[in-house]
């Protein structure tokens, strides 16, 4: 039996690139690339024109750098959610798409991480509806993720 490997060059992790190697890891280095790529409304590269093709980490690096974290989002995003909320979102990215694949979380860790997010902006929302909380908060970032029961 053959095992076929397809992957599009932006998502695929750089063990395999260098050395045609895939694990559990390469898979929670492209599902980083995917998330960077919904919160940003960006394609994992793309034609610029002054540089020609540009990654999307070659694009969100210095935004990161710099903490400009709401510049990174999917300019059609309508309510801005809170800067901690993308930073964190961010780290996740980040964490995922580590070059050393034993640096990188377990998916099962990833996924978590996320809940948890979603878990603290739906108690941010109660508590807006509700009218017991004392400040103003802003959405969480329109990422719904599912996982198997």
């Amino acid at each position: 039996m053959r095992t076929v490997k397809a992957a599009s060059y932006g998502y695929l992790a750089p063990e395999f690139i260098y050395r045609n190697e895939l694990t559990t890891k390469s898979d929670v280095y492209s599902f980083g690339v995917l998330l960077l790529e919904i919160i940003s409304g960006r394609r994992p590269a793309q034609s610029v024109e002054s540089v020609g093709w540009q990654t999307i980490f070659e694009w969100a690096t210095p935004l990161v750098q710099s903490h400009r974290y709401l510049d990174l989002l999917d300019p059609h995003i309508q309510e801005l959610p809170d800067v901690g909320v993308v930073q964190k979102v961010v780290d996740l990215v980040y964490s995922c798409t580590q070059h050393v694949p034993s640096v990188r979380p377990r998916m099962s860790h990833v996924v978590h991480q996320l809940q948890q997010l979603e878990m603290k902006s739906a108690a941010s929302e109660q508590q807006l509806r509700s009218g017991t909380s004392t400040s103003a908060t802003s959405p969480m970032l329109p990422l719904e993720v599912r996982t198997p029961r």
